[in-house]
């Protein structure tokens, strides 16, 4: 389609400033139905000679367009003419997931997201990808979703293929993982400590007299207390729980928690000098049936401490001492940093984690 000409001219001995001109000429040919929505309107750099004025007058009008609602800048495209009859979103914000079983932490972190910058006036999109037959990424859902134009995607874990394929579509993302630095190509990070509680529970180790710590585990990314007993008498084991995943992940997980305990008790391993660590919610829901289908009690019988998630916590006769995350607050943080790089092109960064809190199972 042929670029339409700029249906009005500039008036220098006008009273009105060279951007309120712009700004009402352009007003008035979108009211008027001249620009139909979807039109894209020559750039910034374009409109300066076509008007014979400076840059800094062009880019001063179409920022107020913008926040009277006319136009929205879409990133590829450019500025364009906004459909008045619709709500009017400032931008569109992405979230990528990877596709697997309901997550808790993932389902509350998008439902605070999406409440949040829908609040603020940002159209919210959650794409989950899934694998495909060869072990592949399909991104297809995603491309579909970004063909509408995104400011932002925000991918959640550590996922270096989305990463990757973010960057070589040249769309603005940010992480919210457990890495050390932002991935390359993204514009920030909000960080997941999973140790942050670890100081907090090698302290209640100390002071309770503990002499070994079994780090009961699902995947590796989570927990590792070891270097928190540098220096104590306490001995740290790592005990893998591997789990069939052919019926879900979720299944898999507490199927694995129930089989690893179960042979601890069967086998009579389970030591009254050591905390046994579960360093999953779903591992630890599954160790906990097993505890209970053997009749025994903790702490009078076994030491526990668990990881837990606020909202989604493990029901036991006593308070569970726990490692435990806060997923409403994981996505309210997330939430802040988007928006406040929607606002300023900075994403700040920030760290969260679990908290311990002291129960009566260890």
């Amino acid at each position: 389609m042929a670029e339409k000409k700029i249906p009005f001219l500039l008036d220098r001995s006008d009273k009105r400033t060279l951007v309120r001109q712009i700004v009402e000429g352009f007003r008035e040919a979108i009211v008027g139905g001249y620009y139909v929505t979807g039109d894209v309107l020559p750039s910034i750099r374009e409109l300066a000679p076509m008007l014979g004025v400076s840059e800094i007058v062009t880019k001063a009008a179409v920022k107020q367009l913008g926040e009277d609602g006319f136009v929205v800048s879409r990133p590829r495209l450019g500025t364009v003419v906004r459909n008045r009859t619709e709500r009017q979103w400032r931008g569109h914000v992405v979230l990528v997931q990877q596709h697997s079983d309901s997550n808790y932490l993932q389902a509350v972190l998008a439902e605070n997201l999406r409440e949040m910058l829908i609040d603020a006036g940002w159209r919210f999109s959650q794409v989950n990808v899934k694998r495909g037959k060869r072990g592949r990424y399909d991104f297809s859902p995603l491309d579909a979703v970004l063909s509408r134009s995104a400011d932002l995607a925000i991918v959640v874990y550590e996922w270096p293929e989305a990463f990757r394929y973010l960057a070589k579509k040249c769309v603005q993302f940010a992480a919210f993982a457990g890495v050390e630095k932002p991935p390359k190509g993204a514009v920030g990070l909000t960080r997941i400590d999973y140790n942050m509680a670890v100081p907090g529970f090698a302290a209640e180790c100390v002071r309770l007299g503990v002499k070994k710590v079994v780090e009961i585990y699902f995947s590796d990314r989570m927990s590792h207390t070891a270097s928190a007993f540098d220096g104590t008498d306490i001995v740290v084991e790592r005990m893998h729980a591997p789990g069939d995943l052919s019926h879900g992940v979720l299944e898999g997980v507490r199927r694995a928690g129930f089989d690893v305990f179960s042979r601890l008790v069967a086998e009579n391993r389970l030591e009254r000098d050591a905390v046994y660590f579960i360093a999953d919610d779903y591992l630890a829901t599954g160790a906990l049936m097993a505890l209970a289908c053997s009749g025994l009690r903790a702490p009078e019988d076994v030491r526990l401490a668990v990881w837990s998630n606020v909202g989604i916590s493990n029901v036991y006769s006593r308070e569970l001492s726990r490692m435990e995350m806060n997923p409403a607050e994981a996505g309210r943080h997330v939430a802040a940093a988007a928006l406040e790089y929607l606002k300023t092109g900075a994403y700040p960064s920030c760290t969260i984690g679990p908290k311990w809190i002291s129960g009566e199972t260890m």
